[in-house]
């Protein structure tokens, strides 16, 4: 039985959930990521996740041949879109400085994350430079 009890997600919050289910493609085994870009009339333009550009085999036990190699989700996901377009990205990770630059470039303003990557933080400094609005989802 449904439960009437429960609000509606807020666009946010549904970007986000989108993003986490992405992120079940994700064929990475140490850090699976999901986005998802939200157009201004909030429909979907584009759903990426992190992994391998297709054709490209990965030593996923490499750490520096996977980080050469993966396309990140944030990318997968920009890559259906114009620049100007969207309004809202989320990310189950803050984005690293490359894809916060490639966000800011396509005229975003909202990004949503659900974890920080522990190994770096300054993409929290650069968005508000980039005075990109961020929530913790």
């Amino acid at each position: 039985m449904p439960d009437h009890t429960r609000s509606r997600l807020n666009w946010q919050e549904y970007a986000l959930e989108i993003a986490k289910v992405a992120s079940g493609r994700s064929e990475d085994p140490y850090l699976k990521v999901g986005s998802c870009v939200l157009r201004h009339d909030n429909s979907i333009a584009g759903v990426g996740y992190n992994g391998a550009p297709p054709g490209i085999e990965i030593d996923w036990s490499d750490r520096n041949d996977r980080r050469l190699r993966v396309v990140h989700a944030e990318v997968n996901a920009l890559r259906y879109t114009r620049p100007g377009e969207c309004y809202i990205l989320a990310c189950t990770l803050l984005p690293c400085n490359e894809c916060l630059r490639m966000i800011a470039s396509y005229g975003i303003k909202e990004l949503v994350y659900q974890s920080v990557y522990d190994k770096d933080v300054s993409s929290l400094r650069l968005a508000e430079e980039f005075q990109i609005n961020l929530t913790n989802g």
